[in-house]
């Protein structure tokens, strides 16, 4: 619902039937889904009984001029219907622990949020301060690399020890140069 996205969570929380709220509680809601799988589980072994008699009776009334299996392709059609009541049955157990795993995981998870992004905005920053710092000595490099020789420079031909634009014989491109090192 469009309009759920931008109120706050006590005006959500006031639209959820009074029965039900109860549910958002992790404790309240692993109760509710034990209670499910036990009907579910109990259903299950009902419809599996009824399943086993009806398949012993319907399969064992042979009518005279049968063939072979007469009487299992009759029964057959009654008992798919039992075969799926015993297959819901069963598949609805597991949906009631997978909605309390998949609840209880959107709780941690969404506990965990503030503390992830709180350190991803950490992260960042540090890595904007990196990306500063380099790009500021990299400029510092190239501008005392490509500075123009003055006279008494000119004669020996060297700038602090080295010549201009040169480290070691090879031209300097950043900070990363100067110090023999393969860049970030």
């Amino acid at each position: 619902m469009p309009e759920i996205e931008h109120m706050n969570t006590d005006e959500v929380l006031s639209r959820v039937p009074a029965e039900f709220r109860s549910l958002l509680n992790l404790d309240h809601l692993t109760t509710w889904t034990l209670d499910r799988q036990r009907e579910h589980n109990a259903d299950h072994h009902e419809y599996e009984a009824a399943r086993a008699m009806f398949q012993t009776v319907l399969r064992s009334q042979h009518v005279e001029g049968d063939g072979r299996w007469a009487a299992k392709r009759r029964a057959r059609k009654v008992e798919k219907h039992l075969n799926r009541l015993v297959k819901a049955s069963r598949d609805q157990a597991q949906a009631a622990e997978g909605l309390r795993t998949a609840y209880a995981d959107h709780v941690r998870t969404v506990q965990a949020l503030p503390g992830q992004r709180a350190a991803k905005a950490k992260a960042d920053r540090r890595g904007q301060v990196s990306t500063f710092a380099t790009k500021s000595l990299n400029k510092t490099v190239t501008a005392m690399a490509a500075r123009p020789e003055s006279e008494g420079e000119a004669a020996s031909g060297e700038i602090a020890g080295q010549s201009a634009g040169k480290a070691s014989g090879r031209t300097v491109r950043g900070v990363n140069d100067l110090f023999d090192r393969k860049g970030a």
